[in-house]
């Protein structure tokens, strides 16, 4: 049987050399930069890099790790951030119902998130200090999504109004949301973990996404 590979984004944060570039046939190595957190120019090539592969002005994306990485949510606010510094109307929704971050970061309420719209309730977009660039929180109802119906709704409503939207979704292997939305998104960028990722589980969201027919645009290699 032929060896399973996956193409790779890579995004290294740890003392060294910046390198972003794409492998195939190799698991990763450990890369070296300047910093220990993303910087800005790191993310810039990571949305030009997005942009290029899906050659579509309107894009619905998701950021995802295989078992959960407590980093991503950081990840999805700068890339979005660099999608409306670029100009684009962006709307970041944080789909994280068990472990919602993102919230914190923007110093916003969760009381009126996605969960409640799924659930009927009202739910509230919030302009932040970004320009262009707009939020959904997670929610304050436990929620476990079994089907598109609403989310999809919500989707096709959004995607009249954005030119991205970002989705910072639970761990893929663990959480059912993720591989239900992922069917309908443009795209999807994975977050590996130096370390605590395993190959198995990065090849299959690959084989998941492959079986969905869904793009895996690259994976973002996060050093510790």
């Amino acid at each position: 049987m032929a060896e399973e590979h996956i193409s790779l984004m890579i995004l290294t944060m740890k003392g060294g050399h910046s390198l972003l570039r794409k492998r195939k046939n190799k698991w990763i190595k450990q890369l070296k930069s300047p910093r220990r957190w993303i910087s800005t120019e790191q993310i810039r090539m990571i949305k030009m890099n997005t942009q290029h592969v899906l050659k579509n002005e309107k894009s619905i994306l998701m950021v995802t790790s295989p078992e959960g990485n407590p980093r991503q949510s950081m990840i999805s606010l700068k890339l979005a951030s660099s999608f409306a510094e670029a100009g684009k109307r962006v709307l970041l929704v944080d789909m994280n119902f068990r472990g919602p971050i993102i919230h914190h970061l923007f110093d916003v309420p969760n009381n009126k998130g996605l969960s409640n719209i799924l659930s009927g309730e009202q739910g509230e977009i919030s302009k932040v200090f970004i320009d262009n660039l707009h939020f959904l929180p997670a929610g304050s109802v436990p929620f476990y999504l079994e089907s598109l119906n609403k989310i999809e709704q919500l989707l096709v409503a959004w995607h009249r109004i954005y030119d991205v939207i970002l989705l910072d979704s639970p761990p893929f292997l663990i959480a059912a949301d993720s591989q239900i939305v992922s069917t309908v998104c443009s795209g999807v960028i994975l977050v590996i973990q130096e370390d605590q990722t395993k190959e198995r589980d990065a090849l299959q969201v690959k084989k998941i996404l492959e079986r969905a027919n869904t793009q895996l645009l690259g994976a973002i290699y996060q050093t510790s």
